[in-house]
């Protein structure tokens, strides 16, 4: 064979090889679809990863599902959580990561688990040995979901309630993050990335009017990182909030002189200054 038609047939196969590599798994049809929600609390992500079977006219809680047996909650792999960061769940604690979820239906009262063997297909190889985090609570009525779905609704800066609905039955229960704590290790992790970290908790303090001593710990932090104006005004802005006048006009001084010395436009926030400073005397006689 000629060298030129040997390196011809290589060239061929490489390329056919390196084509195969590339190409996406095959997807295949499942009766009970793939789905996935993902909520962000704070700065915590919050993941569910599940199948959705249908009702299709069966019954379904005692006899498709049936009760005090264990069940993957969904359908084919045992439905999986994912928290970025610590939570607590019903006020137990359970460290970052990801776990398969249980549960153990019965007419009044369920059972909640979470299990540290994950890739697990269905209840099948389900170990209580390695039960992480268990709890009970009471399903409620709900209006018809012909597939079921986990959800994640009354969302605050640290909590969100889960709920998982099917049929006409719902279970819920609270997860909940320290965000302040989360967003100062973030914050001491790298000075740049950090610093808006920070700013972010305390503009979010500012904006929701909660929180306010540990934004101002947050944006103390943030100026620690970055001493910008922004930062300052941030700073200052929550001082006013709490009719700090005194401070605010300090630290908003501050914002405008390195506004000036950052190349910063500070028109706007300094009509915010002349006003607090005209409240000065008022603000004298009220007690801090």
């Amino acid at each position: 064979m000629k060298a030129t038609s040997l390196f011809f047939i290589i060239a061929l196969f490489a390329a056919v090889s390196i084509s195969s590599a590339q190409q996406s798994p095959p997807k295949f049809i499942r009766i009970s679809p793939h789905a996935s929600v993902t909520q962000t609390v704070g700065i915590t992500d919050m993941t569910v990863i599940y199948h959705r079977p249908g009702v299709k006219g069966r019954e379904i809680w005692g006899k498709v599902v049936p009760f005090n047996e264990v069940w993957r909650s969904g359908a084919n792999n045992a439905t999986t959580f994912t928290f970025s960061n610590d939570v607590t769940i019903n006020g137990a604690s359970l460290k970052a990561g990801t776990y398969s979820f249980f549960t153990l239906p019965a007419e009044n009262e369920w059972t909640i688990i979470f299990n540290s063997a994950v890739d697990q297909w269905g209840a099948f190889s389900y170990d209580s040995t390695k039960n992480v985090l268990t709890f009970k609570v009471k399903p409620e009525t709900a209006p018809h979901e012909e597939w079921l779905s986990y959800s994640f609704s009354e969302l605050t800066k640290n909590s969100a309630k889960v709920t998982l609905r099917w049929e006409k039955l719902s279970v819920s229960f609270t997860v909940s993050t320290d965000t302040y704590s989360n967003v100062m290790k973030e914050a001491s992790s790298e000075a740049n990335s950090g610093a808006g970290v920070a700013a972010t908790f305390a503009r979010y303090s500012l904006d929701t009017k909660t929180d306010w001593e540990n934004g101002m710990k947050a944006v103390d932090k943030a100026i620690e990182l970055n001493p910008s104006s922004g930062n300052y005004q941030l700073k200052a802005n929550l001082y006013a909030q709490k009719e700090m006048y005194k401070e605010a006009v300090a630290a908003g001084e501050t914002a405008v002189q390195l506004g000036k010395e950052q190349n910063v436009n500070t028109v706007n926030f300094e009509k915010a200054l002349i006003d607090w400073k005209s409240k000065l005397p008022a603000a004298g006689k009220k007690k801090k």
